[in-house]
């Protein structure tokens, strides 16, 4: 039962010392590397807690933005959707955010719609059961989002606070 964790172990730090050997130039012998110890210079930490802050590149911006997810359901979010997106499109600073629009319909209340980019909700509403209606809060939602995503990169920038992440508190 314990041969197979063993084995894994073995095999995690068996390849980092194929990768590195693998890296060397091909006329040069790489010399052995002893496990835990860098292997030159470069490669050991700039202090006791490892390398400086100003030495660790920024976390990469996600490959694609600019992207609206449609999750909605029934005719009116999907016709709340369809006017968000448009209204969208003439806005600099919606263009460039990836937002979902989900909903949760309701034969009660109608339905729940909100607006969201990654794990914060930017917009909430209930919209009535008639269509008419769904065009003045796709322009609210618009208005509200647009106000809300220019707020918080103004704070990010102004922010100088290397120790959190986007989501961490």
């Amino acid at each position: 039962m314990l041969a197979k964790p063993i084995a894994w172990v073995v095999l995690l730090f068996a390849l980092p010392l194929a990768q590195t050997q693998a890296e060397a130039p091909s006329g040069e012998a790489s010399p052995p590397a002893e496990a835990g110890v860098p292997a030159t210079a470069d490669d050991r930490p700039e202090g006791e807690d490892g390398p400086s802050s100003e030495a660790l590149a920024p976390a990469p911006e996600p490959a694609l933005t600019g992207l609206l997810v449609d999750r909605t359901i029934t005719m009116i979010g999907k016709t709340f959707f369809q006017k968000f997106s448009q209204l969208r499109l003439d806005s600099a600073i919606l263009s460039n955010a990836s937002l979902a629009i989900h909903e949760r319909p309701s034969a009660r209340w109608g339905s729940i719609v909100w607006v969201s980019e990654g794990t914060r909700i930017l917009y909430e509403a209930t919209l009535p059961p008639r269509l008419s209606e769904v065009d003045q809060y796709a322009e609210a939602a618009v208005g509200q989002v647009e106000q809300l995503i220019l707020r918080r990169k103004v704070t990010e920038a102004l922010q100088d606070n290397h120790d959190l992440a986007d989501d961490e508190f």
